[in-house]
């Protein structure tokens, strides 16, 4: 996992975030021992949580993500956990057309299963393989673009799109990384899911 860094703004709202809850805490002493808000303290407590929520959830929603992890799940688990994504609405991102085969003999509708065949973005391939040729480059590209142009054309706003990945895997790795912008272009967050391997859907 590359080294994560803070930018400026972040930490600035974490510190007023601090200073939001100090006040909370100041708050709720004065209330001691009935914690009974009056018309006053009702809207200095709401105005500081509203405070807290604008100044966090942007920190939230780009550090803490809506992750399953179910490499510690027992292959039941594991089946309840993926029946419950082979609803309509629901379309699941996935790296590899092996990956898209094995989901497929598991009851998925083909037409629900997003293959990016390798990163989402054309740069992206440059870390996998600094020695791909000019023509070769030039077919990503163009891969690339029908992607995210794939992405950008359907409705999310009635449809859900689930990030199914491999632990350890090089491309899912950096699909992982840019995984806030992908949420940009679709507009919404997206769900990840992480395997072990996907040789444990064999079992299933």
């Amino acid at each position: 996992m590359k080294m994560k860094k803070l930018n400026s703004k972040e930490v600035n709202s974490l510190l007023a975030a601090i200073d939001d809850l100090i006040d909370i805490k100041v708050l709720i002493r004065k209330i001691v021992p009935t914690y009974k808000l009056d018309n006053s303290n009702y809207k200095t407590f709401h105005a500081k949580l509203a405070s807290l929520y604008e100044k966090l959830q942007p920190i939230f929603s780009t550090y803490i993500k809506n992750e399953t992890s179910v490499s510690k799940k027992t292959g039941h688990e594991l089946k309840q956990l993926l029946s419950g994504l082979r609803n309509d609405n629901k379309h699941i991102l996935i790296s590899a057309n092996s990956a898209k085969k094995k989901l497929k003999n598991l009851g998925f509708n083909p037409h629900n299963l997003i293959v990016s065949g390798g990163p989402i973005f054309f740069e992206d391939y440059k870390i996998i393989n600094p020695n791909l040729s000019k023509n070769a480059l030039e077919g990503i590209k163009k891969k690339c673009d029908r992607l995210l142009e794939l992405l950008n054309n359907q409705n999310w706003q009635i449809n859900d799109l689930i990030l199914l990945y491999e632990k350890d895997n090089p491309t899912d790795s950096l699909i992982l990384e840019r995984l806030r912008e992908i949420e940009k272009i679709i507009g919404k967050e997206i769900p990840t899911i992480e395997l072990n391997s996907w040789n444990d859907l064999d079992t299933l």
